[in-house]
């Protein structure tokens, strides 16, 4: 999967430094301003995933960043870093729609958890009509893409099921489109003026998932300097999304238990009720049957979510969809990098679409959707070149190589990245721009892993 694009905003030089290469060192796409202005400028063209910003700075303060990214795009994650840190300015960040804060200074792995954390969970806190109508209209069942009978059932349900307050379960394997599904039923549903809320339960272990659910008390734990609203109360009014609910713990499922029987919470060091008040979505790509059976799922917690089932088949049970997806997905990044020609494909390259497995779904067909546009240089899409993205997607052909592990994971890993860094150049005929570009990297961050490997003298 390609990582993450960041924009890091700071006027503090060595602070944007420091992140920039924490996170690069991470495989993630970072993109420095000490210039608010022109970060903000630049959000609009690029599009990022996580913007880490500052709050006080000259010029254009961190409230009012904040709030334009979201108008730019709701979807936008935003991680507030501040040396000023107080209840009144995190909350302040928060209703502006930051989904996480940060205090100076910081660790580089205090760093890397607030990341991961903040990717792993997306807030719409949208106020203006404008912005609902603009994601209700991108929600609307009409621009769902299927033509199957199973798959128009499934929308019909969608559109019943958004006129009630009922929980609702979505199964499916993993990139089938069951955020897809979950934010259609928040967007048709009354409480589509309200925040949409959502975090996946594998992206986190326990107690970070579980501070982030229910938010803490000053001096609740080491490193608990302020208190923190949980995500349970910002979903107030509208839809909470639980991702991957078959990856939590026993413990944390009980506590979701009472929470969905009584609607009320402590948070963590907390001894006050809080009453809350949300629509809950949950979502797996588990059996939740056989998880029960093996004793990793509560059966009375199951009852609690599977009032309204929605299960998403795979793709590869979906063949008749698959042109409409490839068409879809071609238009989109045709026009994302600027093609000069429209992409004309072959029907032998679309038989290679319909005939491959498909073990990634949608997301998998997406991404070879964008790799092909990216980096062909032709007008038609013939069969070898599909074929050539979806072995790229599986790195099965960058290297041959024994990897020498030696019971040395870092060791491991570097081995395997350097292999194919070796293997991108030498595609693009030592054009390390390109190569980059394959490796879905920046330039800076190639050439300080070529210097990192000794590979300066490839070509």
């Amino acid at each position: 999967m390609d990582k993450p694009k960041i924009f890091v905003i700071d006027d503090e030089q060595n602070v944007c430094l420091t992140i920039r290469e924490a996170l690069e060192g991470e495989g993630f796409q970072v993109y420095c301003y000490q210039n608010p202005v022109e970060g903000l400028q630049d959000v609009s063209q690029k599009n990022p995933d996580l913007v880490i910003t500052d709050l006080l700075m000259p010029g254009l303060d961190g409230l009012k960043l904040i709030q334009r990214v979201k108008s730019f795009n709701p979807e936008i994650n935003i991680l507030v870093i501040t040396a000023h840190a107080s209840l009144e300015s995190a909350i302040g960040a928060i209703r502006a729609g930051a989904n996480d804060y940060l205090i100076k200074p910081f660790k580089i792995e205090e760093l890397l958890n607030a990341v991961q954390k903040t990717l792993s969970q997306k807030r719409l806190l949208i106020e203006k009509k404008v912005g609902v109508k603009s994601f209700q209209d991108r929600y609307q069942l009409k621009n769902l893409i299927g033509k199957t009978h199973e798959i128009k059932e499934i929308f019909k349900l969608i559109e019943k099921v958004a006129k009630t307050e009922s929980t609702v379960l979505v199964a499916g394997e993993s990139g089938t489109g069951k955020e897809m599904a979950a934010r259609a039923i928040h967007y048709h549903s009354k409480r589509k003026f309200g925040p949409f809320v959502s975090i996946n339960c594998a992206a986190l272990p326990e107690t970070l998932l579980e501070s982030e659910l229910f938010g803490y008390e000053k001096g609740a734990f080491t490193g608990a300097v302020a208190s923190k609203l949980g995500l349970f109360e910002l979903a107030a009014n509208g839809t909470f999304f639980l991702d991957e609910v078959g990856d939590m713990s026993l413990s944390l499922q009980a506590k979701l238990l009472r929470i969905l029987q009584e609607r009320i919470l402590k948070r963590l060091g907390g001894v006050k009720d809080i009453h809350v008040d949300f629509r809950l979505i949950a979502a797996t790509s588990k059996n939740l049957i056989n998880e029960i059976r093996a004793g990793k799922f509560r059966e009375d917690l199951f009852y609690r979510l599977n009032v309204i089932p929605i299960v998403i088949p795979p793709l590869r049970n979906r063949v008749e969809d698959i042109p409409l997806f490839v068409n879809h997905f071609l238009e989109n990044y045709s026009e994302k990098h600027e093609s000069k020609s429209k992409f004309q494909l072959s029907q032998a390259a679309l038989d290679v679409f319909k005939n491959h497995s498909w073990p990634g779904n949608i997301r998998e067909l997406e991404n070879v959707m964008e790799r092909l546009t990216a980096l062909t240089d032709k007008t038609t899409i013939e069969p070898t070149m599909v074929s050539q993205a979806i072995e790229q997607g599986n790195f099965s052909s960058s290297s041959n190589k024994p990897i020498n592990i030696n019971n040395n994971l870092r060791g491991a890993l570097g081995s395997y990245e350097s292999e194919l860094i070796k293997q991108a150049i030498k595609d693009a005929h030592g054009n390390q721009n390109q190569a980059a570009k394959k490796l879905n990297l920046t330039r800076q961050s190639l050439h300080y892993k070529v210097k990192k490997y000794g590979l300066e003298n490839l070509s």
